[in-house]
């Protein structure tokens, strides 16, 4: 019993000490609004042909680097096995791979137009930290996924995602993207 309290005074007296700078610089409803915000705009891209949306986008703010947001995505929802639907045929497996192929630029364009709108949302974000989008392209097992990556993550400081939010070419160029 005395360990508890130890650790409790403990606990206390370093909450009490700490820098007012150490409290986080983003709150969770800011980054839940976000999360929010993203999943509307992935769904927004194709609204004619909505792409799947597998889970919640999640969001989370690290201190000293900045905001991060993940999220799965099907660029080419199908029907998929059912007991109706016993398997894949090579027309539709194919059907699916061009369609992920052909909608894979228009992704990552809007991939960077989500960040700028983060950037310029993310009031509480400093200017020198980074945000971040990473999604995962959901795939079938033996779909053929040549020329698709099964990940997409894109960043930027907030201050150059600001700074060139008009230059559509220029912010291709600042933002690092890496596929895997």
């Amino acid at each position: 019993m005395t360990h508890w309290l130890a650790v409790a005074a403990l606990l206390a007296s370093s909450a009490a000490s700490a820098p007012a700078g150490d409290k986080p610089k983003m709150s969770h409803a800011t980054i839940a609004d976000m999360e929010k915000s993203l999943e509307k705009g992935l769904l927004g891209v194709w609204p004619d042909d909505r792409v799947g949306l597998v889970g919640l986008t999640q969001g989370l703010y690290i201190g000293g680097y900045g905001a991060v947001f993940t999220g799965e995505i099907d660029l080419a929802p199908s029907g998929g096995i059912t007991p109706f639907h016993q398997e894949i045929t090579k027309e539709e497996a194919e059907r699916s791979h061009q369609k992920k192929m052909k909608r894979l630029p228009k992704l990552k364009e809007a991939m960077r137009d989500m960040l700028t709108s983060m950037a310029a949302s993310l009031d509480a974000l400093p200017q020198d930290e980074q945000i971040t989008l990473g999604l995962s392209l959901l795939t079938s097992r033996g779909e053929n996924t040549a020329g698709l990556p099964a990940q997409i993550v894109m960043h930027a400081p907030k201050k150059t995602l600001l700074a060139l939010r008009a230059d559509k070419a220029a912010l291709a160029g600042a933002v690092t993207t890496e596929e895997f």
